[in-house]
C-alpha cells in the first residue's frame, strides 16, 4: 500500500444517493409549479458550495434559503432511506484497505449528525478512523476539517489519496498535497471531472486499480 491515509467522500461516492437527491429536488420543483430536471441537468448544476445549485434551479430570491435546504433534506432523507445503499463494491474495497493497516477517514459536506446516522445505518463505521461532517446543511468547503484532522493525526509527509465525485474533492486533494481519484458515478458532470486533471474511475470499485497500483 503506497498511501498512509485514504480520504473518502460520502454522498455520491461511498453512498449511492444521486437518485435520492434528484427525486427530492424534483418534488420541490413540482410543489412550485416548475418543470422537473433530469440527471444531466442536475449534474451540470451541482457543486460546492451547494447554494450555486439552488441559484440555477430555483428562484432563490423568492425563497428563504435555510428553509429551502430544510425542505430538500426532508425529502432526501425519505428517499435515501427508501432505496439507497452503499456503492457497489465499496465494502469489499474498504475491507481490503483495512487489512493493509492504512487509515481511512470520511470527510463530507454532509451535516455531521446526518452523516453519522447514515454511516451507522450502512454498517461500515468500523472501517474508518474518523467520520468528519459539517456543522450545518450549507454544504460548504471541507478543506479546513480535513486539514485539522491530518495535522493532529498523521505525520506532515504522509502520503494521501482523496476519493470523491465532485471537483471540490480534487480541490481538497490539491490543498492537502494528495493524489485524487474522482468517480463518474456520482453527483457531478462527467465532462467537468475529465477536464479537471484528476484521475477518474467509473465507480468506487474501479478506484481499486489506483489505490493498489
Amino acid at each position: 500500500m503506497k498511501y498512509d491515509c485514504i480520504i473518502w467522500d460520502w454522498n455520491g461516492t461511498l453512498l449511492d444517493d444521486v437518485s435520492a437527491s434528484l427525486r427530492s429536488v424534483n418534488d420541490m420543483l413540482k410543489k412550485r409549479g416548475r418543470p422537473p430536471i433530469d440527471i444531466d441537468r442536475y449534474r451540470e448544476c451541482i457543486g460546492v458550495p451547494i447554494k450555486h445549485f439552488y441559484e440555477q434551479v430555483f428562484d432563490i430570491e423568492k425563497e428563504d434559503y435555510a428553509l429551502l435546504l430544510k425542505e430538500y433534506n426532508e425529502g432526501y432523507e425519505y428517499y435515501v432511506n427508501l432505496d439507497c445503499t452503499v456503492a457497489h463494491g465499496a465494502v469489499r474495497l474498504l475491507e481490503k484497505i483495512k487489512q493493509t493497516g492504512t487509515k481511512q477517514i470520511i470527510v463530507s459536506s454532509c451535516e455531521k449528525n446526518q452523516l453519522a446516522a447514515a454511516v451507522e445505518k450502512a454498517g461500515i463505521g468500523d472501517y474508518f478512523d474518523a467520520v468528519l461532517g459539517a456543522d450545518d446543511y450549507f454544504a460548504t468547503s471541507k478543506i479546513d476539517r480535513a486539514r485539522g484532522y491530518l495535522k493532529n493525526n498523521l505525520p506532515e509527509n504522509a502520503k494521501l489519496l482523496t476519493v470523491g465525485d465532485l471537483i471540490h474533492d480534487y480541490q481538497l486533494a490539491l490543498a492537502l498535497g494528495a493524489d485524487c481519484v474522482l468517480v463518474k458515478s456520482g453527483h457531478e458532470d462527467t465532462g467537468r471531472l475529465l477536464a479537471s486533471g484528476a484521475f477518474t474511475a467509473e465507480n468506487v470499485a474501479d478506484t481499486e486499480r489506483f489505490i493498489f497500483a
